[in-house]
């Protein structure tokens, strides 16, 4: 029973379905910003979901095209590659239905960023060959990722304070973090790969790392709002649990397990809900 119920949560994992609950979270506290009590549009965070889903997938399908499948992930998305591409039509399909409903400020901010995820995808390919296609990827992996989740919020929004595009912009570090982490684990996993990690080195990656908590850390003493001071202090604490996971790394690489807590991290701004 134990090992059924098991492998449904690393079939679900695997689907990057924890991804999918972290970036919906992410994006809720920004929908809420200023105050805490903005109204958060449904069609929009469910459209955010599911476009994240099918990134995700693509994104491994594409990496299945350009070179063999090394780890798990990988290879379930290519044993599974054909449900997958009729699940990202059905999905499509969804979201086209659920577009319709959108305020029109999003409608114009999904239409300018599906414009530049084609470009993204379009330029992969094309730099898939090049000895950079790596580093390429991660570093704009998460600026796409940071876009989606908090700009489908932002465009919305008008008047906002500085400390809000702050808490906008350390969000995008935090992916980077989180990025840079699985890279690392990666390299370390995988000695022959090329990745942004093994490219800036241990000693680099540390660096960015805890820079990244240290900027969080400092932004909580940047604004009076009560709701921004919490989103900042949830972000803080991302960070850091970020940081452990990256210096805990021999406990954590036993069956990726860094990988299913790195992406959970995402989940802790559900911890709003209830403060």
């Amino acid at each position: 029973m134990f090992e059924k119920k098991n492998s449904y949560l690393k079939t679900l994992h695997y689907l990057s379905l924890d991804v999918v609950v972290g970036a919906v979270a992410c994006s809720w506290i920004f929908w809420k910003i200023p105050d805490g009590n903005g109204a958060v549009n449904l069609p929009s965070i469910l459209i955010l979901g599911i476009c994240t889903w099918i990134i995700y997938i693509l994104d491994r399908l594409l990496d299945n095209l350009n070179s063999e499948p090394q780890d798990t992930r990988h290879q379930f998305h290519f044993q599974h590659q054909y449900y997958l591409q009729i699940g990202i039509i059905i999905l499509f399909f969804i979201a086209s239905i659920l577009a319709l409903f959108l305020p029109r400020n999003i409608i114009y901010f999904g239409v300018a960023l599906s414009i530049l995820i084609l470009i993204y995808f379009y330029t992969l390919q094309k730099k898939s060959k090049s000895a950079n296609y790596q580093y390429f990827k991660e570093i704009f992996t998460s600026f796409i990722y940071s876009l989606c989740v908090v700009g489908s919020a932002f465009s919305a929004k008008i008047n906002l304070e500085w400390q809000a595009y702050l808490a906008g912009f350390i969000f995008f570090l935090l992916v980077h973090q989180s990025i840079l982490i699985f890279s690392f684990y990666e390299s370390q996993a995988y000695p022959a790969t090329k990745n942004l990690a093994k490219k800036l080195g241990k000693t680099n990656c540390t660096y960015l790392i805890l820079g990244v908590l240290a900027i969080s850390t400092i932004s909580i003493f940047f604004t009076d709002n009560v709701f921004l001071q919490k989103v900042f202090f949830i972000e803080t604490l991302m960070a850091f649990c970020s940081v452990l996971i990256y210096f805990f790394h021999e406990k954590l690489a036993k069956n990726e397990n860094y990988r299913w807590l790195g992406e959970m991290v995402f989940w802790l701004p559900l911890m709003l809900i209830f403060f």
